[in-house]
């Protein structure tokens, strides 16, 4: 049976109570009959939110207290009180009080879809990917015909690199109206990230047709038509791009947009804004609380950020020069003046920055990351394999650095059996990483020291990744692993059909690496280097500005 999305309006209004304050907290000691049927919201330090904020979560832990204490009162009441205050939780990022409320609110109303379908949208919002799937997979039970999920529950898995899932749901919606746009941007998404670079473009310019506003839609169209060698027509769209995803038509979110925008303080709502793509509005929201609190520096990164991610970025650049003339060792700001200087092509200004960013924050994993990637570049590669080691001690390691430190030792000199040693171990301890199998699978085939070559092994890793993925590096590692294996017309034969398909999908340099390797082969050899130059899954990922204006996290945004 379909759940109902419309039991009850939706309360979530920030409220000016009235009422004398209670001896205990009802909410965190739940009396009965409510300490075994609901979950306890402990006290929760917000004194770092703005004082109008304050006094809403107060007052509405007051109201839902006095509920709680009541005999009359019912599910549907008591539930739609703790929608409210989780939703004032959510404003000012107490996630885990937040996540209570709204599942004290499922269990109270359990075949209410939105509470679930909230729980998983804000869960996505946050970055907090399990949750969310949970949270959606549970909505999706309750009401599997609600399009706007698919949307949702397949831009988490598309996050979380479960491509395959994310575009089987995503197709299911690629022709639902006011979703359209989106779930062919993310469907665009998906084949970029998978080098089906002609499928991309298809999808992402039925998404551009569908919703002509500024969006990372032109980006991602960009990165297919350089992919494809069409370099102006990458060009145009790089020179006409925004950042966030095309707009969405979803009634429930729209309602709950609506409702919580209301009355919020400057800076929540500039990232509430923020987080929903609309970085103008969230920039101008900034501007607005700066006026007010002009001294409050994280505050102003954000104002940056934002301001970045709005096009705006001569202004962004003068925001960012000022937190850092008041405080040189504001490391979030100095990192994305890096970032700045780097997308201007000024790469010493840059590496610059990222190193004040080191000496004021040690083991900063962006700044480590992004100035070995400089390093590497550089051929400095005994500084690029320390950078990717800082970056792997840290708290929240890189992905690429895992393979990246490998390769840029190997180049300094390090010993191939001890790169074979350590690559292997690395690659058993992530056994999802499909780089790092590529890495070994390659390197075991065709290593200089004929010692470490192991072709069964080589065949089987190669084999596994052509099978799930059958991507032209893939397929050349199989060939390179039947080569090494002795069986000479089979890696021939591996090799001519990704040819043909490469001659007008891949990059030119990808093109170029089929080529050679086929002419050894045809000349009975290995090629000379396991790891060769220009080998796109063995380098760093393309560099990526608005990225990282955009997602890297911020402790204190204000």
């Amino acid at each position: 049976m379909k759940a109902s999305r419309d039991c009850a309006p939706l309360l979530f209004v920030l409220l000016v109570l009235t009422g004398s304050g209670l001896s205990a907290d009802p909410l965190s000691a739940l009396p009965e009959p409510w300490d075994t049927r609901l979950l306890p919201v402990a006290e929760t330090d917000i004194s770092g939110a703005e004082r109008l904020m304050q006094l809403a979560i107060g007052e509405g832990r007051t109201m839902l207290a006095g509920l709680l204490e009541s005999s009359d009162v019912t599910d549907d009441e008591l539930a739609e009180a703790y929608g409210r205050l989780g939703a004032l939780f959510l404003l000012v990022e107490v996630e885990a009080a937040a996540d209570v409320c709204l599942r004290n609110a499922e269990i109270l109303q359990p075949n209410v879809f939105r509470w679930p379908y909230y729980a998983g949208y804000l869960a996505m919002l946050s970055g907090r990917s399990d949750a969310a799937v949970n949270h959606l997979e549970r909505a999706r039970a309750l009401d599997p015909e609600y399009a706007p999920l698919n949307l949702r529950l397949g831009k988490v898995l598309l996050d979380t690199g479960r491509l395959g899932e994310a575009e089987a749901l995503l197709k299911r919606i690629a022709d639902a109206p006011g979703l359209v746009a989106a779930a062919n941007f993310y469907l665009g998404q998906i084949a970029n990230l998978q080098r089906r670079y002609a499928d991309a473009v298809i999808v992402l310019e039925r998404s551009l047709e569908a919703d002509p506003a500024p969006s990372g839609v032109r980006y991602q169209l960009a990165v297919a038509y350089r992919a494809m060698g069409d370099q102006e027509r990458a060009r145009a769209y790089l020179a006409d791009f925004d950042a966030g995803s095309p707009a969405a038509h979803d009634p429930l979110i729209e309602e709950l947009e609506a409702v919580t925008r209301r009355s919020l303080p400057a800076f929540q709502e500039a990232m509430h804004a923020a987080r929903q793509g609309d970085y103008e509005a969230a920039a101008s929201r900034f501007a607005d609380g700066l006026s007010v609190d002009p001294d409050n520096r994280a505050a102003r990164v954000s104002y940056a950020r934002t301001l970045y991610l709005a096009g705006s970025r001569g202004e962004a650049e003068r925001e960012l020069a000022r937190v850092l003339s008041e405080d040189p060792g504001e490391a979030l700001a100095s990192f994305l003046m890096g970032v700045l200087k780097q997308a201007q092509g000024d790469k010493e200004g840059a590496a610059s920055a990222y190193r004040r960013t080191l000496e004021a924050e040690p083991g900063h994993p962006g700044a480590a990351f992004y100035l070995a990637n400089l390093e590497l570049a550089r051929g400095r590669f005994r500084e690029a394999a320390a950078g990717y080691r800082a970056v792997l001690t840290s708290d929240d390691a890189v992905g690429p650095a895992y393979l990246l430190e490998l390769i840029a030792s190997r180049r300094s000199g390090t010993s191939e059996r001890d790169i074979v040693e350590r690559l292997a171990e690395r690659a058993s301890e992530r056994p999802d990483d499909t780089v790092l199998a590529y890495a070994l699978a390659r390197l075991l085939a065709a290593a200089k020291d004929p010692v470490l070559r192991d072709p069964e092994r080589a065949l089987e890793l190669a084999g596994d990744l052509a099978r799930r993925q059958p991507i032209p590096p893939h397929q050349r590692a199989l060939a390179l692993a039947l080569m090494a294996d002795g069986r000479t017309e089979e890696a021939i034969a591996t090799l001519q059909p990704v040819i043909a398909y490469a001659a007008w999908s891949v990059p030119p340099g990808e093109l170029a690496l089929l080529l050679d390797e086929s002419e050894a082969y045809r000349e009975g050899r290995l090629p000379d280097d396991p790891w060769p130059d220009g080998d796109g899954l063995l380098a760093p990922p393309p560099f990526d500005p608005l990225a990282a204006f955009r997602d890297y996290p911020s402790a204190t945004p204000y």
